[in-house]
């Protein structure tokens, strides 16, 4: 409908009034908008058939006329009186009674034609309403398309409150569902951060901002007025927030209860992960204006473990941490809830890898101070080779994890790696040492009670063939134990999959040879007479994945490697698991890193993905039994081996066929106190007249170019100590990976203050396929449009408690009731826990709820100017 068009509609129903309100109509036009085309909207040429008996009277200098012609002469007939330009005041208009009797005054400006089509089934109380706001705001209505933008967002029963605010939303270019406050700060808040304030300038301009500002302090309880000789501002707003935000909303006149609408959107934007970067780079700029270093500088790490906001609390916080944990003047428990409670905060994954350190700086500590006594009570084999498998691997494997991550930072300020390398070889030689002394008492190479690597095909094998189960066996080269257990617990967490690990005595020596040897099929197990390195199975050659595959055959196995299986595709794999009975799947990324001088913890985490894929893999082509084993395990340090981790003497013999950096193969070597001997018999080789050494505890030979950090060979425990990873895919749901369960613990069913705390409980203990979770805790009311509205700040809550023990799994969480409460008192609202959907900013609804009944007097702060979403 034309302009013209909705001016001839209104005149015309104004016309159609009963009496002489439909007789008579004065329409006033000051600005002579339409002093053109007036005469064309009625009598005979009019487009409307109401019209076109209506007589047009545009009074001159002499009302007596216009009274006269209306009422004397033509005292039945319509008129339309059409006042245009400036008009007289009162006191000498003529024509003011008539104006007030036929009134209101008929007017067609441009504003009322485009709030009369903005929504059209909207009443005209909500018209006059938004009118009015138009008025204030005239500038932003000159736009055609911020208008087709601005309809598009009304409804019918939007009040002016939200009519202002969704005018705000259309000027920033928010999406047609929002225009809460926390909206459009967040993008006031972005765009200071890039230096950019058109969004303000254009509120202002647009005649809005007294409305943005004045909701701001209502909702906010931002102190507009707090300067007399400065307008309120964005950097003004943004000091304020962050200063409010350090003291945890609490400004020493009003409680965090009477900033918990401010306190709410805040918590939401820091959550963010779309405005956390712009954020933080606010924070930087206000840092130094609030000059925050003299208050952070003074704190402890205690309290700089609770604060957030400022950059400078993680670097200070790192930096007493480093010092405290370089001291041992602070607990690994106390460190690791430190690094755990920074984890939701704003700053975290900037520092997530120097925490990482940090954290697993402890824990090794830690894990030395647990070893010790184990180490000082090794009494036999048996109990050395089941203390390692239960205890002692820890260590090993915290000293790689700490490795691993120390490397990820730039830390140079601390000599924390240097202490705990230092402590680790010591480790090395003190626990060489002890179990040097349990190999001492053994007269073969057998421990009571532990199995033998040499049994695999069949002990493990077989328990599967024997009963027309098919199996997949994934050699992985060097594949220690702390390795295979951390691979076994990271397999658990995985869904349909039930996974257990053992352990195994290596042959000796511990090298790939000999070790992939050992798990093959055999009777006798013997070296190559030739060079007396090469392992023969039977007499046949077991080197290489060929001369495996033909081994295996006899048995209808077969094997392949790891980078073959990766290229056949799913059905080309199903054949082959289906044409076998056994399938061997040989793996080397460690011990190719490690031969290769490379990093060899990165291969471990590496070989961690790589078995994960290749298990994947296997169970895709319908293989349902799998293990994981290796031949050997190894010896690594990070540092340079100082002279004390060197043997000071060579092996002396008849004859010295092989002399390896951890063992020697021989005949009539030498027996002396810096080398173990045994027969070939006594390691279980066929190979009368042959010797076998290895030097004591975890020591070297020197060979020329060898650095020596990285070897294998010997019989020290890291060595020798082979895992065996049982997997089993099962079909069942029940063997599932699954989020923690939780429950409330609801005491009450009143909520009568404006806070409320709420526990929860944890009911298991995270662990294996049960998985820690982070859920988000807040309070709903329900509106009459069935829309659940947020009346609380929301609290993230991580459930990751690894305890048993249920008194030690509660997490509370304080609610701190908005301003939007007050419209839902005396209902009933609902706690509801939301859950981030991985990898986006949506989030899902959980189970379970708990309803309280609002009951609350005249305590609720001052009703705010927009919704808040």
């Amino acid at each position: 409908m034309s302009e013209l068009e909705q001016v001839s509609h209104l005149l015309a129903e104004r016309f159609k009034q009963d009496g002489e309100r439909g007789r008579i109509v004065f329409w006033l036009d000051e600005e002579n908008q339409y002093a053109d085309e007036v005469a064309s909207l009625v009598g005979e040429a009019s487009s409307d058939e109401t019209l076109r008996t209506v007589e047009l009277i545009e009074p001159d200098h002499t009302p007596f006329n216009v009274r006269y012609t209306m009422f004397i002469e033509r005292p039945e007939s319509k008129f339309l009186v059409y006042l245009h330009g400036e008009q007289p005041s009162l006191q000498d208009d003529w024509l003011l009674d008539l104006k007030l009797a036929y009134g209101p005054l008929f007017s067609a400006d441009k504003l009322t034609m485009i709030v009369n089509e903005l929504v059209p089934g909207a009443s005209d109380e909500t018209r006059e309403s938004w009118l009015d706001a138009m008025r204030k705001a005239p500038k932003f209505f000159d736009s055609t398309e911020r208008v087709r933008k601005l309809a598009k967002r009304l409804q019918p029963n939007d009040d002016a409150t939200d009519f202002q605010a969704k005018m705000i939303a259309v000027l920033l270019g928010l999406p047609d569902t929002q225009h809460s406050l926390q909206d459009i700060w967040m993008v006031l808040l972005r765009q200071y951060a890039q230096d950019d304030d058109s969004g303000i300038r254009s509120i202002e301009h647009m005649g809005l901002g007294d409305f943005h500002w004045q909701g701001t302090r209502f909702i906010y309880h931002f102190p507009v007025d707090a300067d007399e000789d400065a307008a309120p501002s964005v950097k003004g707003f943004l000091l304020w927030l962050l200063d409010l935000a350090w003291r945890d909303f609490n400004d020493g006149m009003h409680a965090s209860t009477y900033y918990a609408n401010i306190m709410r959107d805040y918590a939401n934007w820091s959550h963010n992960v779309t405005f956390r970067d712009s954020l933080r780079a606010l924070t930087d700029v206000a840092a130094d204006e609030l000059q925050m270093m003299t208050q952070i500088d003074a704190m402890d790490v205690e309290e700089l473990s609770s604060h957030d906001t400022f950059r400078a609390v993680d670097d200070v916080l790192i930096h007493r941490l480093l010092q405290r944990v370089e001291a041992r003047s602070i607990t690994d428990e106390d460190v690791q809830r430190i690094v755990s409670t920074r984890t939701p905060m704003l700053w975290y994954d900037r520092y997530a890898d120097t925490y990482a350190a940090i954290s697993s700086a402890s824990t090794l500590w830690k894990k030395f101070d647990d070893a010790q006594p184990f180490v000082d009570a090794l009494a036999s084999p048996e109990h050395g080779f089941k203390t390692y498998v239960e205890h002692l691997y820890r260590v090993d494997q915290a000293y790689r994890h700490f490795c691993v991550v120390w490397q990820k930072t730039k830390i140079d300020t601390s000599h924390i790696n240097e202490e705990l390398e230092r402590k680790y070889v010591a480790f090395q030689l003190e626990l060489g040492k002890a179990w040097q002394q349990q190999i001492d008492s053994m007269d073969r190479w057998h421990i009571e009670n532990v199995d033998q690597q040499w049994d695999f095909f069949e002990n493990e094998v077989r328990s599967f063939t024997r009963n027309k189960r098919k199996v997949a066996v994934i050699i992985s080269d060097a594949l220690r134990y702390e390795v295979g257990e951390e691979f076994c617990r990271r397999m658990n967490t995985k869904s349909r999959f039930n996974v257990t690990i053992d352990a195994r005595l290596s042959v000796l020596p511990s090298y790939t040879q000999l070790g992939m040897a050992a798990l093959l099929p055999h009777n006798r197990l013997a070296l190559d007479g030739k060079d007396h390195y090469k392992a023969l199975v039977d007499g046949a050659d077991a080197t290489g994945t060929k001369n495996r595959n033909t081994i295996l055959s006899q048995e209808q196995g077969c094997a392949v490697t790891a980078d073959d299986l990766a290229v056949m595709n799913r059905d080309e794999a199903r054949e082959l698991v289906k044409s076998h009975d056994v399938l061997y799947v040989y793996h080397d990324r460690i011990d190719g890193s490690g031969e290769g001088d490379l990093d060899v913890f990165d291969a471990c985490t590496a070989t961690l993905k790589q078995l994960e894929d290749i298990v994947k893999r296997l169970t895709n082509a319908n293989v349902n039994n799998i293990l994981v084993t290796a031949d050997h395990g190894f010896l690594y340090q990070e540092s340079k081996l100082e002279a004390s981790e060197w043997l000071s003497e060579q092996p002396h013999g008849e004859e010295i066929w092989q002399l390896k950096r951890r063992f020697v193969i021989g005949r009539g070597l030498e027996r002396t106190q810096a080398f173990t001997t045994f027969t070939a018999e006594q390691v279980g080789l066929d190979n009368p007249g042959v010797d076998v050494q290895v030097p004591n505890s975890i020591l070297r030979l020197r060979k020329q170019g060898y650095k020596g950090r990285y070897t294998h060979g010997g019989a020290s425990l890291q060595e020798i100590v082979v895992p065996v990873v049982h997997i089993n895919k099962s079909r069942s749901k029940t063997d599932d990976a699954r989020a923690v369960g939780f429950t409330i613990n609801q005491t009450t069913d009143r909520l009568t203050s404006g806070q409320l705390t709420v526990d929860l409980m944890q009911t298991e203990a995270v662990g294996g396929k049960i998985q820690s979770r982070t859920v988000f805790v807040g309070l709903y009311g329900h509106d009459a449009n069935g829309n659940d509205v947020p009346i609380s700040n929301e609290v993230p809550i991580a459930f990751d408690i690894t305890s048993r023990e249920p008194s030690e799994r509660h997490r509370s969480a304080t609610l701190l009731l908005t301003n939007k409460a007050e419209q839902f008192n005396d209902t009933m609202v609902e706690l509801h826990i939301r859950e981030r959907i991985e990898g986006t900013n949506q989030m899902r609804m959980l189970e379970p709820k708990a309803l309280y009944h609002l009951q609350r007097g005249s305590l609720f702060d001052d009703a705010g100017f927009f919704d808040e979403e």
